[in-house]
């Protein structure tokens, strides 16, 4: 039997990811009957299909939370919130994942240093771009947050289910 204080912990961690799964998958298919998926050839639909898998992730988690599954949904959390940490745009490369939100420690070393905060809503991208003059990088706070958080309610369960035995 998990005490309150745990229960309410994961309960929380269940709604933020379930709805920055669903936000993300809504965005995602927003963007694309919005933009011309028509453009890309083969090789370019594998972008497409990332962010419904890392959202789908996302919601599982959620799903495996939800059905008292609470280690695996915990540990694929933990794997999702890695992936978050870090955003680049360098030589033409774009990447970011958000599920959720995102505070973001943002470094651009483009043609001068300029450091900043920005916030994110659920997305992802991976995209190839033409510019290859840009360089960017992001530090998501709030998933390093989210990781401590986590990593603390792991340790929390493990030892009201140790306790119990």
């Amino acid at each position: 039997m998990l005490n309150k204080t745990l229960s309410k912990k994961l309960n929380f961690i269940e709604i933020y990811q379930f709805f920055g799964g669903l936000v993300g998958l809504l965005l995602t298919i927003y963007l694309l009957l919005t933009t011309n998926p028509g453009k890309y050839q083969n090789p370019f639909f594998i972008p497409l299909i990332l962010p419904f898998v890392f959202f789908g992730l996302s919601i599982y988690s959620a799903w495996l939370l939800n059905k008292k599954k609470y280690l695996k949904g915990l540990n694929l959390l933990i794997i999702l919130l890695f992936l978050q940490m870090i955003a680049f745009e360098f030589y033409g490369l774009y990447y970011t994942s958000v599920s959720g939100i995102a505070i973001n420690f943002t470094l651009d070393l483009t043609n001068d240093t300029f450091a900043g905060f920005d916030f994110q809503p659920s997305q992802f991208f991976l995209t190839f771009n033409a510019s290859d003059e840009v360089f960017r990088f992001k530090l998501n706070l709030f998933a390093f947050g989210m990781l401590f958080f986590v990593s603390k309610t792991i340790r929390e369960l493990k030892s009201s289910l140790y306790s119990i035995v």
